[in-house]
């Protein structure tokens, strides 16, 4: 390729493909881009779209030759622009390896990373080579050749002959002009200092120019740098040994996907933390929600990428594209779902795990511990025994569905998994009509089928008649069924009622029956003393299904299931393989894995978000936003009670509000409410009136923010 540099003619050989990664090789004193001819293909046909430039003066390309380091690493760095490259590996060699390392320290967002071969921090030229190399230059390339192989083994004559060839092709001073700017180079450790990208320093064992002492002492002072020693070479090693320094070359390059330049992502790491950090802080200076403009939703449409993009681009587009348009539950002003505002230490939790990745599904290792101190923790917590186990699971949606399996598998016995539901007919279980969707859904995947679900009605305070259950169950048996199972709620997704568990525990108890509970995000109200009396029976539970991402505020998702009769989750699931053999000792010992309570065997560590959560803030503080999550819930009624235009349509259990304006179309409020920003409140429909929800779950929400919801829809319904 040809291109203008400084205002001169310039001849590069390329290689490789434009999109791929660029590498800009540098040869030493008196060479020209044929020195590198061999381990530019090489480099090449691994991916990497190679620039082998002759110097200005060297070659093809104009004179005069550069007289500096200094001016050599400006050259470099104009070379690329003149390339049309933005970043590159840079590699050197001997007088080419101080340029890029002059190079990379002045202009440290050119460069990926640093090859240096054959270098050292100075490199002094022999007085008499210099004043040779003046005076007669075909016998300094001779001398050169002779001292640029190792001595043992010799390099064949031929090669030596062919070196001192090669370098004599260089015009007429040229190879004095470049080995008096090596040795009146100075600033080799100064410039170390300043690199911030990955270097390696690839030294001959035998090399008589640049001992291998001076290339480690250079890996040394380089901030990220490394050394290795091709023992069998001397400093002319890509003529002596081409292979060897290919194959040292290509691995320096091939970090797999880990960043080339770990100071630079490290940087880009503290500005995404950083804006993450001020997302958070400054929340409230966001709407709740806004929709999207069609442009951001086509921005969706593109193809997957073929090459990565630079990470500083990716988050742009994430602060543009992505982070405006968040489903809001961060906001104080989100109450349409129950959804968590999570906490910055889980956040950062994410992150940990993330690093860490570690896979849950079982073996021993640290990861494991921390999900089963959480199992003690909540063991405790809801009056649990020792024996009972616990499983982290998508949400509560899953936890259910699995503490289904476990009881079904209860009462069929271990067989079915081997022979299917051929025994199952008669099989019965009840719940409130209010329960979650995902109760009756959990039953259709079971193989039970919805209709062996009893939906039955509630009392006035929207909870499960006692009544209708007793009555439910009689008749069913009475007709040779089988009940098996009863579900509560902890918190019912409508209204947020909780179930008489106390009356159920012991009604499940009488009637041989497993007693399942659905407390999503009632279940830890546990940690609030105030709240704590309201689940009075659920520790007489068999099972319980939960979210630490709701109340618990964990950021999603982080579900879990906590079964009283450990031995009876584990045989609903546990599936000994060879794969899964259990040691003593090793990696593989452990007993029992999580995999042996559910279907996963791919975990992530879910566990650590809660873990950290827990630890950071304590169940008392958390206990404690729970209760003031009801507060204000309890001054919403009120404002809405004390409003001639409001109706409230349910009792106020927990921490969800139900109302509407009569006459109103509140499908259409609660849209207006979500584009304004103000907030987000949710629909549902209590006695066939179409009601507006808001659930008070984030920690963040206080009494003010409901009020604003209220001066919202007072606003947006007179319109």
């Amino acid at each position: 390729m040809d291109v203008t540099v400084q205002g001169k003619a310039v001849f590069a050989s390329a290689f490789g493909k434009d999109s791929d990664p660029a590498v800009l090789l540098a040869y030493g004193a008196g060479g020209s881009h044929s020195t590198w001819s061999g381990i530019a293909q090489g480099l090449a046909a691994q991916g990497w779209r190679v620039l082998v430039p002759d110097l200005p003066g060297h070659g093809a390309s104009q004179g005069p030759a550069l007289d500096t380091i200094a001016a050599l690493a400006g050259w470099l760095a104009d070379f690329l622009n003149a390339a049309g490259v933005e970043k590159a590996v840079l590699a050197g060699h001997s007088m080419g390896a101080l340029a890029a390392l002059e190079c990379a320290a002045r202009h440290p967002d050119r460069v990926r990373s640093l090859l240096l071969l054959g270098a050292a921090a100075s490199m002094p030229v022999n007085q008499a080579l210099l004043d040779m190399a003046r005076d007669d230059p075909n016998a300094a390339c001779a001398l050169i050749a002779k001292w640029g192989f190792a001595k043992e083994p010799p390099a064949p004559p031929e090669l030596i002959t062919a070196t001192a060839a090669h370098l004599a092709q260089a015009a007429p001073g040229v190879l004095h002009v470049d080995l008096a700017a090596c040795s009146a180079y100075d600033g080799g450790d100064a410039a170390a200092a300043r690199v911030g990208c990955p270097a390696t320093v690839i030294v001959g064992g035998q090399d008589r120019m640049a001992s291998p002492d001076a290339g480690r002492a250079l890996a040394a002072r380089l901030p990220q740098g490394r050394a290795v020693v091709l023992e069998r070479a001397g400093h002319l090693m890509m003529a002596g040994h081409p292979q060897a320094t290919l194959a040292a070359m290509a691995d320096a390059l091939d970090s797999g996907l880990d960043p080339a330049d770990w100071e630079g992502l490290r940087a880009q790491a503290h500005r995404m933390l950083d804006e993450s950090l001020d997302f958070i802080r400054d929340v409230r200076r966001h709407p709740v929600w806004r929709p999207m403009p069609a442009e951001v939703r086509a921005a969706f449409d593109a193809p997957p990428p073929r090459m990565g993009q630079e990470l500083a681009a990716i988050d742009s587009e994430f602060r543009q594209l992505v982070e405006p348009f968040g489903p809001g539950n961060v906001h104080p002003g989100f109450m349409g779902w129950v959804h968590g505002g999570g906490t910055v230490e889980g956040m950062l939790a994410e992150m940990m795990a993330g690093g860490l990745n570690a896979n849950l599904g079982g073996r021993d290792h640290a990861p494991m511990e921390v999900e089963r101190q959480i199992l003690r923790w909540m063991r405790n917590l809801f009056g649990y025994p020792e024996g009972a186990s616990g499983l982290f699971v998508t949400g509560t949606s899953m936890a259910n569905f699995l503490a289904l399996l476990v009881a079904r598998t209860r009462a069929l016995g271990t067989g079915i998994r081997r022979t299917g539901l051929s025994g199952a007919e008669g099989l019965v279980a009840y719940a409130s009509a209010a329960a979650h969707g995902c109760i009756p859904q959990a039953f259709e995947m079971s193989g039970l089928g919805a209709a062996s679900l009893r939906l039955l009605p509630t009392d006035s305070a929207h909870r499960l008649d006692m009544e209708a259950l007793r009555q439910a169950v009689a008749a069913d048996r009475a007709a040779g069924r089988r009940p098996f199972m009863v579900v509560g709620s902890a918190g019912t997704v409508d209204v947020g009622a909780i179930d008489d568990l106390g009356a159920l525990a012991t009604f499940a108890e009488a009637e041989g029956m497993w007693f399942h509970v659905d407390g999503a995000f009632g279940a830890l109200g546990m940690m609030s003393p105030e709240l704590a009396p309201l689940l009075a029976g659920i520790e007489r539970s068999d099972s319980i299904a939960f979210d630490f991402h709701k109340w618990g505020q964990v950021p999603y998702d982080a579900g879990y299931l906590l079964v009283r009769d450990g031995e009876a989750h584990r045989a609903a699931f546990a599936s000994p393989a060879a794969y899964l053999r259990r040691e003593t000792r090793g990696l593989a010992a452990g007993s029992p894995w999580p995999c042996d309570y559910g279907p996963d065997l791919s975990r992530g560590f879910r566990a650590l978000k809660t873990w950290i959560t827990l630890k950071a803030h304590g169940m008392d503080a958390l206990g404690a936003a729970m209760a003031r999550c009801c507060e204000v819930a309890r001054h919403l009624a009120a404002r809405i009670q004390a409003e001639p235009s409001l109706e409230l349509l349910a009792p106020v259990a927990l921490n969800i509000v139900c109302f509407h304006r009569p006459g109103a179309d509140c499908a259409q409020i609660v849209a207006d409410l979500h584009e304004s920003g103000i907030a987000a409140p949710s629909t549902t429909t209590i006695d066939g009136k179409l009601a507006i929800r808001a659930a008070i779950v984030n920690h963040r929400t206080r009494k003010n923010d409901v009020d604003r919801m209220v001066d919202e829809v007072l606003r947006v319904s007179t319109k």
